[in-house]
């Protein structure tokens, strides 16, 4: 029997998951499909629902309800417990279960672009579930020292105050993003804010000098894939790491949830027919498209 997937969130005009996942379902020859599921908040009752039934396999979730789904689970899996949110529900033994794949996203991410933080210094624009997701990333890298740098110093207070209680090896401290904001110790700076996305393409943290030479800036979001802060990094010449591959990298982990032992296999090597360049430039493709990506999303109350 044909299984279901799809992904949450209100509005999901800007979603690229369901190209990720068909194209997977395809080249492995799945029996699944996934959609993009448009849902107010009244709907979640609804979603809960067909997971529980077997009309849902499996769900991602993207904003603004990482947090808001946490009262329909019935466990949190390691990976999001320190997150606090989640971002991909699995069923298991009648159980619904909550993973955040964004770690394992970061975690892709940071390979693909030759970075690890091991030793180093990173700086963490933002201070909601995205840094937190980093945070977590980063001290299982071994950094050095991570410099939280928010825009409400109440919101990197907490944040602080939650991982110095797990981790004594990585030094945390914050900041609050000024214009004068010093960022020339730090080897890796990531946006793990909004800030740059589609439609305010021209908008950035960071002015260009407080970008130099010399060090890697990881831009999370992928809408455009070249932020305006990634565009101010190259010209810096620094490495780059974008936020389309944290997406392929947190869209694998998700499948590999639903499908254990098919998408990766117990040496964490992904399988050959899945072809990370074809991915891309599929993506790629839709995030070129001018005009929004609308014809995957069906609205919570049209999906039998």
């Amino acid at each position: 029997m044909s299984r279901s997937f799809a992904v949450i969130g209100y509005p999901l005009g800007h979603s690229l998951s369901p190209i990720l996942h068909n194209y997977v379902f395809d080249r492995l020859a799945l029996d699944a499909s996934y959609k993009s599921l448009e849902t107010p908040l009244g709907a979640l009752d609804e979603v809960a629902r067909r997971l529980r039934d077997g009309r849902l396999a499996g769900i991602n979730i993207t904003l603004p309800y990482k947090s808001t789904f946490l009262r329909y689970l019935d466990q949190l899996a390691p990976d999001a417990l320190p997150v606090g949110a989640v971002n991909c529900v699995a069923l298991e033994q009648d159980n619904l279960i909550g993973h955040n794949t964004d770690v394992t996203g970061i975690l892709y991410a940071l390979r693909q672009g030759s970075f690890q933080a091991e030793g180093l210094r990173v700086m963490i624009l933002g201070a909601g579930g995205a840094a937190r997701a980093a945070i977590v990333a980063l001290i299982q890298q071994g950094a050095e020292q991570i410099c939280i740098a928010g825009r409400r110093e109440e919101a990197i207070t907490q944040l602080l105050d939650d991982f110095r209680k797990i981790t004594s090896k990585t030094r945390l401290v914050g900041q609050l993003i000024n214009p004068e904001l010093d960022t020339r110790s730090f080897h890796l700076i990531i946006n793990a804010t909004p800030v740059g996305m589609h439609p305010n393409v021209e908008k950035s943290l960071l002015h260009v000098s407080q970008i130099h030479r010399g060090q890697t800036v990881f831009d999370m979001v992928y809408r455009p894939e070249i932020t305006q802060l990634l565009q101010t990094a190259l010209a810096k010449s620094c490495q780059i790491i974008t936020g389309l591959d944290m997406f392929i990298g947190q869209g694998l982990a998700s499948l590999d949830y639903w499908f254990p032992g098919i998408i990766y296999d117990q040496g964490d090597q992904l399988n050959p027919a899945i072809d990370v360049s074809s991915v891309r430039s599929l993506l790629l493709e839709a995030l070129n498209y001018r005009a929004p990506i609308s014809h995957v999303v069906q609205k919570t109350g049209d999906m039998a």
